[in-house]
């Protein structure tokens, strides 16, 4: 059957159709699609603003992913930048290019999965661009949010003593590209919850702003990989870390996983990345109201390590009584 391809004039009047719709439920937005750009009330002073970008071949495969999944991936990847800092993302812009033309039923299944992703956080697309590429589909996002009324929480605010958390587990995604990597239908059956961590990642937006709420001193998520990421913090706080690998947080389906392939899921729950949960620095009291509150609006918070001085390094205690420095672990995009 022969399937109808769109013009950008077209892509464009779609997502504007779309993003009208969500118009309605988001006071803020003065002037969506139609102009040269968009104008968006922010009832506060401070903005939080942050880009990210999503490209086929090196983010996601066509063959593994749908359009919906790679338009809610493209929206997390923003999403999840603002909520790192204990900000709330309130509307987005959002940049489109692919060279096969596309049809009303592709549009809209990548558009339905961005704008799904956005409500669950109450985030609104504003605007964007479509165009023309030469080397498949990509994203670009541009996030804006306003940040906690405590300021907003950096890499750079942790101290010796501080205790490390961490929200949920990670690795799960990373163990969910693995599964698909396979190309096996059986294992994937068997371990949706891991498919699914890694085609639909959940930004923490409303463990961010607990966070900050609480008085962390540092923050960010997990996006390159725990053992990266929190390797950020201190190098812009110039500290060094301990972890203990026994106290970290790792899923059920994760070891099963690890079991089933014979596999050691260490680098997949250390380096692994895109699972978007929070890692983070706070005092002890601190910490305590972090794990209260978080308790309360059911969001598993674990301890995970301490910071420490510069000079004593930054590394991980295996099991078995072994360093491992977290400087070779974790995703490096021209490594």
């Amino acid at each position: 059957m022969f399937e109808e391809y769109l013009t950008e004039r077209q892509v464009i009047s779609i997502i504007r159709e779309l993003s009208n719709e969500m118009a309605e439920n988001y006071p803020g937005i003065k002037i969506s699609i139609g102009d040269d750009a968009a104008l968006f009330h922010f009832s506060g002073g401070d903005v939080l603003l942050t880009t990210d970008c999503i490209f086929e071949g090196i983010h996601f495969n066509l063959d593994t992913h749908s359009l919906s999944d790679v338009g809610w991936k493209a929206a997390a990847c923003g999403v999840s930048d603002i909520a790192a800092m204990g900000g709330q993302p309130l509307c987005v812009l959002m940049s489109l290019a692919y060279s096969e033309p596309l049809s009303e039923e592709q549009i809209r299944s990548l558009l339905g999965g961005f704008i799904e992703m956005l409500e669950t956080c109450n985030c609104a697309l504003i605007g964007g661009d479509v165009s023309r590429s030469r080397s498949g589909l990509s994203l670009v996002v541009t996030v804006a949010g306003v940040p906690h009324i405590r300021g907003s929480v950096r890499r750079s605010g942790a101290k010796v003593g501080d205790l490390i958390g961490l929200t949920g587990h990670t690795g799960d995604s990373a163990a969910g590209l693995y599964i698909l990597s396979k190309n096996d239908e059986k294992l994937r059956a068997r371990f949706p919850e891991l498919v699914e961590s890694h085609l639909r990642p959940k930004p923490r937006v409303e463990a961010g702003w607990i966070i900050a709420s609480a008085g962390a001193s540092a923050m960010e998520d997990t996006s390159d990989g725990l053992a990266r990421d929190l390797l950020h913090i201190c190098e812009e706080s110039k500290l060094g870390c301990i972890l203990e690998e026994r106290l970290l947080p790792v899923s059920q389906s994760l070891v099963s996983l690890a079991e089933h392939e014979g596999e050691d899921p260490f680098e997949w729950f250390m380096g692994g990345g895109e699972d978007f949960e929070l890692v983070f620095t706070a005092s002890e009291k601190a910490f305590g109201e972090i794990s209260r509150c978080c308790g309360e609006r059911g969001i598993p918070v674990t301890m995970i390590g301490r910071m420490v001085s510069a000079n004593e390094g930054s590394f991980i205690v295996r099991k078995d009584g072994s360093r491992v420095n977290i400087e070779n672990l974790g995703y490096e995009h021209f490594a």
